[in-house]
């Protein structure tokens, strides 16, 4: 049973699919040069140059991280989410498997998005942080107000560090409506 669990384990790991420029990880407290066809294991941490760039893949799914980027994978799974990433830093643009239930998080400082399955970008700076949906939908929630919304292709959710706290909707189409929920702080 331990060499099919450490296979399946094997599968759901990312992997550098492509790499350019300044790109390291930190694994078990260790930083190093990220290499193309390294697999990442939890608890691992990227981080990209001024001029880094990396494409991580795993099945169908794929992380592209710009440069001056900073993106973790949770040691511990959280919750009932498959999928956890923790972005801290700089633009990733992620192209997630569809299935029929929430399986998927990117989790900033100052907000969540969880998807079934779709193509979306998370920016995060110093102040904020922001949700550009490219194809299919993503909730995005606040965690300072606890408002959360469905966000749809060619929209933006956003939140801000300063002033009121509050998920901001903007773009074309119909804009869903903000709803409130519980709020929480970012792990």
């Amino acid at each position: 049973a331990c060499a099919g669990s450490a296979a399946n384990a094997q599968e759901n790991a990312w992997r550098v699919g492509k790499i350019s420029g300044d790109v390291s990880v930190t694994s078990a407290g260790q930083e190093t040069a990220l290499t193309d066809g390294a697999a990442l294991k939890p608890g691992d941490n990227i981080r990209t140059g001024q001029n880094g760039r990396v494409l991580l893949m795993r099945g169908q799914e794929t992380i592209l991280i710009s440069p001056n980027s900073a993106v973790g994978l949770p040691a511990q799974k959280r919750g009932s989410l498959s999928t956890t990433i923790v972005h801290q830093a700089g633009s990733i643009l992620l192209e997630v498997e569809k299935r029929n239930v929430k399986h998927f998080e990117v989790e900033t400082p100052y907000l969540a998005a969880v998807v079934k399955g779709t193509q979306f970008r998370v920016t995060v700076d110093k102040a904020t942080s922001r949700v550009d949906v490219v194809r299919g939908q993503v909730e995005v929630t606040d965690f300072k107000s606890g408002q959360f919304a469905m966000v749809l292709p060619n929209q933006v959710a956003s939140v801000s560090a300063e002033g009121s706290a509050g998920l901001s909707l903007s773009g074309s189409g119909n804009l869903r409506p903000v709803q409130q929920g519980t709020p929480r702080s970012s792990s």
